[in-house]
């Protein structure tokens, strides 16, 4: 059997996407759109090491609040007044175990890292680490490169041969912030690639505009960097906790 990164790839493939709480606190608002898809508009919040964001689906508000310190993601439904709890047992999120700057595989469970030296990522510094699980009847290994500077990935390949590549092709301003502009190629397992690009703001140390050849385009507006209040970051009292199965208004 061999080994799933499928709970490892978020956290490692930040492909320069911040975590919130890795940058400075912020709100603005987003819009994002796809072919054959109405366009998307919602509210975004990002406070230290939590993270909130609005938008409406089917008449619907929905709210999802990411809490990086207690490892638990919220998902609120306005209008029937209940909330959907994940995490909060220890488990990873994107973010989570990145302190540890001496290893990548702290808070990890049964992952163990290898650090293979030092390597030139177009022209950016990067440690290389080899990823191995230490599940029983799993194996596999991950090769990654990490930025010295940030610590997100520059370069993956997975143990089926898939893997990715970072490489910083300019920079531009986006909605009025000066960002730096990033080309994202993605290669899968049959060796077919795909370039996608992201634009990154050093300050917020976060995307504020992303474009897939799939024509899928997100975009932060109406950026007002401070600090964000705490009761943004919590579920309103009154509101009733159920299960997955119960959820039909989340879909």
């Amino acid at each position: 059997m061999k080994l799933k990164f499928a709970s490892l790839f978020p956290l490692l493939f930040a492909s320069l996407t911040a975590f919130a709480g890795n940058g400075g606190e912020f709100s603005a608002e987003f819009t994002q759109s796809a072919p054959q898809q109405d366009e998307q508009n919602g509210r975004i919040y990002v406070g230290d090491g939590r993270m909130r964001m609005e938008f409406d689906t089917d008449g619907s508000t929905i709210i999802q609040i990411v809490d990086s310190t207690t490892q638990t993601v919220f998902m609120i439904n306005t209008e029937e007044k209940t909330y959907m709890r994940q995490g909060g047992q220890g488990g990873m999120m994107p973010g989570a175990g990145q302190d540890d700057s001496d290893n990548p595989c702290a808070g990890m469970k049964n992952i163990t890292c290898k650090r293979l030296g030092d390597e030139k990522i177009h022209g950016r510094l990067a440690e290389k680490w080899e990823f191995s699980s230490t599940t029983a009847g799993q194996s596999g290994t991950m090769t990654t490169w990490l930025d010295k500077e940030r610590r997100t990935p520059l370069r993956q390949i997975m143990p089926d041969g898939s893997g990715m590549e970072l490489a910083l092709v300019g920079h531009e301003t986006v909605s009025g912030r000066k960002t730096e502009k990033w080309e994202i190629k993605s290669i899968g397992p049959d060796g077919e690639s795909q370039v996608s690009h992201q634009w990154f703001d050093p300050e917020l140390k976060t995307n504020l505009r992303e474009e897939n050849p799939n024509g899928f385009v997100r975009e932060m507006r109406n950026i007002k960097p401070g600090k964000q209040p705490d009761s943004l970051f919590t579920v309103p009292d009154g509101y009733k906790e159920i299960t997955m199965s119960q959820g039909s208004g989340y879909r």
